[in-house]
């Protein structure tokens, strides 16, 4: 089996996962992300950026002529934060609702710089970047190969695609198997993301980082609510409570919030010269 056939693989079987326990959901795409939940994810990153890795390594790497392509860019975590550093960021991400947030807070920082493109990348038609970013996106897409084709092709000087350096499945798999009685189906890893790159003819870079859990909850109500959407378990009033209790015993205080036990979770920046470039050729 190539690598691009057991990624697909592994992502359909996941997603069928979702789909069984919440129909309707098993695309995680646009419709998945509303407005409700556009606002409750850009609460929870905030201005987490400035102490994420690949933010500084992305930083090293941009000049004020750069131009940044930020594909699933969502409410704007890298798009907004490289703004003021580059010429133009152009955010692609297929949910309108994440990129009317970050349109908002762009206009909010006058950041006329970022351009929000709505579609999925494999739809889109937009003009090469210097340095392109992905963070946390590659495992939700099944042609991984046709996807990573793609941000080469546009990409003129370093590509950076972000993943989990360890299933983050791990840190509530226990919570996961108490309410569904089974392990989840596994996702693609940064090594899967290696193997197919070399499908498509490119030899990554892989740098293992920490980076601080974003995962944060201002009350136990609020945690609640995104861990039952986590879990993909239905919105009933014993469900609430059992996880309630759960929670309750398991999360931690941080500077008045709640957060997982874990300060820090392993992450992969995967990153590589794009094919043009390598051959010394016009991009």
């Amino acid at each position: 089996m190539t690598a691009s056939a057991r990624w697909r693989r592994l992502v359909r079987a996941r997603l069928a996962e979702i789909e069984r326990l919440e129909p309707g959901r098993g695309t995680v795409g646009a419709q998945y992300w509303n407005a409700a939940r556009a606002r409750r994810y850009a609460a929870q990153v905030g201005t987490t950026v400035k102490d994420d890795p690949l933010f500084r390594r992305v930083r090293a790497e941009v000049g004020r002529d750069s131009s940044v392509l930020d594909v699933g860019a969502g409410t704007g975590r890298f798009s907004l934060a490289l703004a003021p550093r580059v010429r133009h960021v152009t955010a692609v991400d297929p949910s309108p609702a994440m990129l009317r947030v970050l349109d908002r807070e762009a206009r909010r920082l006058g950041a006329h710089n970022v351009h929000p493109v709505v579609g999925t990348w494999e739809e889109v038609e937009v003009a090469p970047a210097d340095v392109s970013v992905c963070s946390y996106v590659l495992p939700l897409i099944e042609d991984a190969r046709g996807f990573l084709a793609k941000l080469d092709a546009a990409t003129g000087q370093r590509a950076f695609v972000y993943m989990n350096a360890a299933s983050a499945d791990l840190l509530v798999d226990a919570l996961w198997r108490h309410f569904h009685g089974r392990p989840r189906r596994p996702s693609p890893t940064y090594l899967d993301a290696v193997a197919v790159l070399a499908e498509v003819g490119v030899t990554a870079e892989v740098e293992a980082v920490e980076v601080p859990t974003r995962s944060h909850f201002p009350t136990l109500a609020a945690a609640v609510k995104a861990y039952r959407d986590l879990l993909v378990l239905p919105d009933a009033p014993a469900v609430r409570r059992e996880l309630h209790a759960l929670l309750a015993s398991w999360l931690v205080e941080d500077h008045g919030a709640l957060r997982p036990p874990l300060r820090s979770w392993p992450a992969a920046i995967v990153s590589w010269r794009p094919r043009a470039t390598r051959a010394g050729g016009p991009h």
